[in-house]
């Protein structure tokens, strides 16, 4: 069942996944603004995610199915943490953050990469989950290492596993072989 606003949109001529698609833009961008505002205050970490948590709730009121739910819900999860990683958090905020983006599921392998390099790269400050985050680390290299070797997607994913290792190394972390 479309609501009032598809309805006009088609009305004009615009199909329902042309309002789709300008809805997400606009989610997009609204996330973008809300951050910039959040980073700018220069609000503390608590009060950042909390604002993206508000946020979240308006965006899930507005999305029409369960698939549109769970990518709000795995971008904000991922927003929150790399900021968490940019505070400086420890596994007392860190750790339920990564176990929420794991429950959700990753939007994508940028998305599983992306947490699994903060994961080895803050680890420094919480060495006692070195194996826990290594092993995520691997597991996205053998993803990464499965997509065709001339797709950015492997390259770029390889170069960004490979920075967190020499990032944990440099802190005094090394993977157990």
């Amino acid at each position: 069942m479309a609501g009032r606003g598809e309805r006009e949109a088609v009305s004009r001529g615009l199909t329902v996944r042309e309002t789709r698609k300008a809805w997400r833009a606009s989610v997009r961008e609204r996330r973008e603004q809300r951050m910039i505002e959040l980073l700018q205050a220069k609000v503390p970490f608590a009060e950042y995610a909390r604002g993206l948590l508000e946020q979240e709730k308006e965006f899930l009121r507005e999305a029409r199915s369960p698939a549109e739910r769970r990518r709000i819900q795995q971008i904000t999860a991922k927003d929150i943490i790399s900021e968490a990683y940019s505070y400086g958090a420890g596994w007392d905020e860190f750790g339920p953050l990564l176990r929420r983006c794991q429950r959700l599921g990753f939007a994508d392998l940028t998305h599983r990469i992306h947490v699994a390099c903060l994961f080895v790269q803050s680890v420094s400050r919480f060495p006692e989950k070195a194996p826990q985050a290594f092993a995520m680390l691997r597991e996205v290299e053998r993803m990464a290492l499965r997509i065709r070797k001339t797709h950015y997607l492997r390259t770029e994913g390889l170069q960004a596993i490979a920075h967190a290792r020499r990032v944990a190394e440099a802190a005094g972390i090394k993977p157990e072989r």
